[in-house]
């Protein structure tokens, strides 16, 4: 009996700790979200975010960046970027990061891109996703 009840136990710990894991992995990243965007959000910055974009995420993210591109997975589905609901953050820092270094399995499919575009090229396509998505939450 103590040994059922042993392994109950580690087997509830394994998945609390599992749990824990999997939630530090959701909901943004403090590093990244420190980081702050060096490209000004100017029409130029925009449209060149634009060209990237189309470039490189619309297949999977869609032309207007709904998540429903013509190379989308249906399961899970990119993430609609003109929404409120960021669940790997929403800071310039936290988003620039999911560009270039991919967001986690498996929740999304979604590799960097690291090694393929430019930080640059990756901070105007964050001042696009900006111009179409939501904005900022204000810093305190």
């Amino acid at each position: 009996m103590f040994r059922v009840w042993t392994a109950l136990i580690l087997g509830c710990l394994l998945v609390v700790a599992a749990t824990g894991v999997s939630a530090q992995r959701r909901g943004g990243d403090p590093k990244a979200a420190a980081v702050k965007n060096p490209v000004p959000s100017t029409p130029a910055s925009i449209k060149a975010g634009l060209t990237a974009y189309n470039m490189n995420c619309r297949h999977c993210h869609g032309l207007r960046g709904k998540g429903d591109g013509p190379l989308a997975p249906k399961n899970p589905p990119p993430a609609d970027l003109t929404d409120a609901m960021w669940d790997h953050g929403s800071s310039d820092g936290e988003i620039f990061a999911i560009i270039m270094n991919g967001a986690p399995a498996p929740m999304t499919e979604m590799k960097g891109m690291k090694g393929t575009l430019q930080d640059r090229d990756v901070w105007n396509i964050v001042n696009y996703i900006r111009s179409v998505g939501p904005k900022p939450a204000a810093t305190k």
